[in-house]
């Protein structure tokens, strides 16, 4: 996989052999980004349809090519 930062908002899905498998091919937004000293190490995604978000490892999530914006979910 291309290592890439995805940005806030984009939409994302949960790839098959995800850490956490509860979820896969769900799709969500990126709501928080963990991220040190430029190496970034997973994400937080707000998972639609439920009213969580839920923490993957970087390399567990593909993006879709849809954009959110702020105003979709705060």
């Amino acid at each position: 996989m291309i290592d890439m930062k995805i940005d806030f908002y984009y939409e994302v899905e949960v790839i098959a052999g995800a850490k956490n498998n509860k979820y896969v091919g769900c799709k969500g937004a990126v709501l928080g980004i963990s991220e040190e000293n430029g190496v970034v190490y997973g994400y937080s995604v707000a998972i639609h349809g439920k009213e969580m978000a839920v923490y993957f490892d970087k390399n567990d999530l593909v993006p879709t090519g849809v954009c959110f914006t702020r105003e979709d979910y705060y």
